[in-house]
């Protein structure tokens, strides 16, 4: 009976009880706003790209923070003059926005789906279908923000809009209002009416009409003229290059906001100026320098750039500066004469697919898209473009437009203040001269064309981390990097030319060593001695005078008291022992003084053989300095070789004790061995980092070594390094010889070659643009040759190649110091290095040539 009832109740059809939709709660917008749109200039910026969607070609924004508004009828109640005012009525709107553009307008379907459902926005569809508007342009917003923008900036929306028919027929306008506070109080948001009212034909153009009323932060645009509320506006419209086919006009309290004049104005007159453009695979970079790049603070630094650049423009030291290049084919790093504006200018470009950790997909460099852009440093000291009354407005509009912006499509895309890291770059010693985050300004222009894969995030506060935003990321530090060596080679070019300039004034040699300088001057100070020391000669001929001078008198005396006295001649004896008398205690005084300069001279040697002494421990010390940093280099390769080994080594004993517990093995000695192995490997990777002090006699024995067996040992040592990644070291020995010199120093001066080479070539193979990479050693003395078949050196550096903190290499990957320290322990070996004139396939050098002529080589071995 109970389950025949169970049977018949289940057979029985469930009854609709009543039929629900899913419904929002107005406070999710409103949250929505908050988290979506992160300020209030970013509200604004959604609203005018709204207009830029719709086709507009003018869009005009007024912004009156003190007009008030009646809540309940929308009545204005008349401007006020005075915030102090702004307590009037509670009850009162306060602030007015309004935005007018002339558009394509919005019918009722338009603003239903686009104002009145939240987060659907059919520009996405058009977005992923590749569609643009009739005007051509890709919709700039995809999210549905706009209302929300609008919900952000005030209390009420006045919405009206003259929809344009593609027949050109006559459309009545619509208008909407809307009061965010009566949503506040809803049970949910379909429980508020939103009535749509149809106007008059013809009362508005085709267009769109946004008033927001009762500002929820009016004092924000009141302080229009200060730097904060500049800075945001250059970050979310560009003041550089504006977008084209439309205006935007701005005024806020009367006021016309216009930072593009200025901004053009202040970037034209920058010390500094870059412009480059990337095609999709290359960046081409144009650099601009005027003088006042070389201009420092202090009085002394500018009575000599007045002395040396001021007064031929720079001309004389441009001249200077190219003729230290031996290269007829390029310049260091693309410098040329320039013009009277900018007297150096300088050429670069930068293919994407050579640098390093380049994103690939299916084995081709995932491309951003082509861009260009403008970046200056700025001088925050001094107003170079005469169009500031005041030093602080100058100050004031510089601070605003510092940084380096990215606008798409003539619109903000908000980015970290130091996105490229020049303050790294500035701050780790590679570069004193470079560009720094406060003295730099510019944009990067992007579109939402051809830049579809630099996707923003949901808030618009950046860029989503994609692998076409990493090599995006990775070109833009390449330019930066380029901007550092051609900076740091002009400002220590110049302090080269100035010292140059000094030792030419002195008559010495521009080249003299610290040493032979002193030798100079205590040539000169001997020289001085020698002439003091006719003092004491002098003295004797000033008592001979004095003698004879009292004789004269004495007999002119007599002579008055004879018959044959002769007036006029009595005179003139009288006027030349006075003379004489004069002319004596002159020459004493200036042989007392002569005296103390001899006592000057003996200190001033004492202190000239102190200096001596303390630049000879000095240089021992500098020597001992680059002998360790090339040990650093050293150590740090090691440290890496080990810690990979180490790392190895415990995973493979994890993978064997996982076998052993799996296969449930009791030999004891088997798990004993393993665990050693494990805690050994453990303890190598702690002790890794660690030099021992004690290397410091080793780095000075001397040994008699035979270079064969040297290249032999570096062949062993990368063969079992390298493995079977693709690389591999020949050796070709044509005229073997040895020499006597530290084994430590000449292995760091080879490990530092052919780890340049194995960087460069590595890059080749994980850019699919090689299979594999040799590198190699010639020996045919007094030479040996190291060589590899990769790209070989740019020819922007090539005659820089042996100078600090030069490198192709991004900042993570290397300091630049290499090819220097190589230099200075073969110069300590009394050897030499230069790149061979011989040129590769690509039109570049490619041999590093050590000459071993001063070396003390042994023979019979």
């Amino acid at each position: 009976m109970g389950g025949g009832g169970m049977s018949e109740s289940a057979s029985i059809s469930p009854t609709v009880v009543e039929t629900l939709q899913l419904d929002v709660h107005p406070s999710v917008v409103f949250k929505l706003g908050a988290d979506l749109i992160t300020d209030d200039m970013q509200a604004l910026m959604e609203l005018i790209k709204n207009s830029y969607d719709a086709d507009a070609t003018r869009v005009r924004v007024s912004i009156d923070t003190h007009a008030r508004f009646d809540r309940k009828t929308g009545e204005r109640l008349g401007a006020e003059t005075s915030s102090s005012n702004d307590a009037v009525n509670p009850d009162d709107l306060v602030g007015e926005i309004v935005i007018v553009d002339d558009g394509t307008g919005m019918d009722l379907s338009t603003i239903r789906r686009g104002w009145l459902t939240v987060s659907l926005s059919h520009k996405l569809e058009m977005k992923e279908a590749g569609r643009v508007t009739a005007k051509k342009r890709t919709p700039l917003g995809d999210k549905g923000l706009g209302r929300l923008g609008a919900q952000r900036l005030g209390d009420q929306l006045y919405l009206s809009t003259t929809y344009r028919s593609e027949n050109q027929e006559s459309v009545a306008p619509l208008n909407v209002v809307m009061n965010w506070s009566d949503f506040a109080g809803a049970e949910s948001l379909s429980s508020v009416p939103i009535d749509v009212r149809q106007l008059a034909i013809g009362s508005m153009k085709p267009g769109t009409r946004l008033e927001i009323r009762g500002l929820r932060d009016p004092g924000l645009w009141r302080q229009h003229e200060t730097n904060d509320l500049q800075r945001e506006l250059a970050s979310m419209i560009s003041p550089y290059e504006g977008v084209s086919g439309f205006d935007i006009t701005l005024t806020i309290d009367a006021v016309a906001i216009n930072l593009r004049e200025k901004a053009q104005e202040v970037l034209k007159a920058a010390p500094v100026a870059y412009a480059f453009e990337f095609d999709g695979e290359k960046l081409v970079i144009a650099g601009n320098y005027s003088t006042l790049f070389l201009r420092q603070q202090g009085a002394e630094e500018i009575a000599a750039y007045d002395e040396l650049i001021g007064r031929d423009n720079g001309y004389a030291f441009s001249e200077w500066l190219l003729a230290k290049s031996d290269s007829t084919r390029a310049r260091p790093l693309g410098i040329a004469a320039g013009d009277d504006h900018y007297f150096l200018r300088s050429e670069s470009v930068i293919d994407l697919s050579s640098l390093k950790n380049v994103e690939l997909a299916d084995e081709k460099v995932v491309s951003p898209g082509p861009f260009h852009g403008e970046v200056s440093a700025i001088s925050l000291a001094r107003d170079t473009s005469s169009i500031f009354d005041r030093a602080s407005d100058y100050k004031e509009f510089v601070r605003a437009l510092v940084g380096i912006k990215v606008y798409r499509d003539g619109f903000g895309v908000r980015v970290d203040e130091d996105w490229l890291g020049l303050g790294e770059q500035w701050t780790s010693g590679g570069s004193y001269y470079s560009l720094r985050p406060g003295n730099v300004s510019g944009y990067v222009s992007i579109s939402a064309e051809q830049n579809a894969a630099l996707e923003e995030t949901t808030n618009r506060e950046a860029f989503r981390d994609t692998p076409a935003y990493r090599n995006f990321l990775l070109i833009m530090k390449a330019w930066a990097a380029y901007a550092a060596r051609v900076q740091e080679h002009l400002r220590r070019g110049y302090n080269e030319y100035k010292r140059e300039k000094l030792a030419q004034s002195i008559d010495v040699s521009p080249r003299i060593t610290p040493r032979d300088l002193i030798k100079e001057v205590n040539r000169r100070i001997s020289e001085g001695s020698e002439l003091a020391a006719h003092a004491a000669e002098t003295k004797q001929v000033l008592n001979q005078i004095e003698a004879v001078t009292y004789t004269l008198k004495k007999q002119k005396e007599s002579a008055d008291q004879t018959v044959f006295h002769d007036p006029a001649l009595s005179a003139v004896l009288d006027e030349t022992v006075a003379k004489l008398k004069t002319s004596v205690v002159e020459a004493r005084v200036l042989i007392a003084h002569l005296d103390h300069l001899t006592e000057a001279h003996d200190r001033m040697s004492l202190g000239v053989d102190l200096l001596e002494e303390q630049l000879r421990l000095a240089q021992d010390q500098i020597s001992d300095a680059w002998e360790s940093v090339a040990l650093g280099l050293g150590a740090e390769s090691l440290a890496h070789e080990v810690q990979h080994i180490s790392d190895g080594l415990r995973g493979r004993s994890a993978q064997i004790i996982q076998y052993l517990k799996a296969s449930k093995s009791t030999d004891q000695r088997v798990w004993t061995f393993v665990e050693h192995v494990r805690s050994s490997a453990s303890g190598l990777s702690k002790q890794v980092a660690r030099i021992l002090p004690g290397l410091r006699y080793m780095r000075e024995s001397r040994d008699d070594l035979r270079m064969s067996t040297i290249a032999q040992n570096l062949e062993q040592y990368f063969s079992s390094k390298w493995g079977a990644n693709g690389l591999r070291l020949e050796i070709d020995v044509v005229n073997d010889f040895s020499i006597r010199v530290n084994e430590g120093k000449l292995t760091q001066v080879f490990d530092n070659l052919i780890l340049n080479s194995e960087y460069w070539l590595l890059q080749q193979i994980f850019a699919k643009k090689a299979n594999e990479g040799i590198v190699r050693i010639t020996i045919d003395a007094p030479f040996i040759t190291v060589e590899d078949d990769g790209i070989g050196v740019d020819e922007s550096i090539e005659e820089l190649a042996f100078e600090p903190f030069i490198t192709m290499k991004p900042s993570q990957s290397g300091r630049g110091l290499g090819l220097f320290v190589v230099r200075q322990l073969l110069d300590s070996m009394g050897a030499s290095i230069r790149l061979s004139p011989d040129r590769n396939s690509r039109g570049r050098r490619y041999k590093f040539r050590i000459h071993f002529s001063n070396a003390k080589i042994v023979k019979g071995i």
